[in-house]
C-alpha cells in the first residue's frame, strides 16, 4: 500500500505529461486527478490505523523511506 502511495501520483503525472495525445487531454487529466486521490485515500487510512510503529520501505537498493539514521546509527540532526 505504502508503494502505491509513492508511485501513484507518479505514474499519473506521466500519464498525463506525455500520453495525454494519445488518450486526451480530458482523459489524461482524470486519470491524473484520480490517482493523486488514491494516493490521498490510502494516505488517510495508513494514518488513521497507524499503531506506533515505523516501518523500513525498501524500494530499490538505493532508495530507503521511512528512516532518519544514518548507517552508523547517528542521525545528521542537530538541535
Amino acid at each position: 500500500m505504502a508503494t502505491i502511495i509513492l508511485f501513484a501520483p507518479l505514474i499519473g503525472a506521466l500519464i498525463c505529461g506525455f500520453g495525454w495525445r494519445l488518450i486526451g487531454e480530458k482523459a489524461g487529466q482524470v486519470i491524473a486527478t484520480a490517482l493523486v486521490f488514491l494516493a490521498a485515500a490510502l494516505s488517510w487510512q495508513i494514518f488513521l490505523t497507524f499503531d506506533g510503529e515505523t516501518q523500513r520501505i525498501v524500494l530499490m537498493r538505493w532508495i530507503e523511506s521511512g528512516t532518519m539514521g544514518s548507517r552508523n546509527g547517528r542521525s545528521g540532526w542537530t538541535g
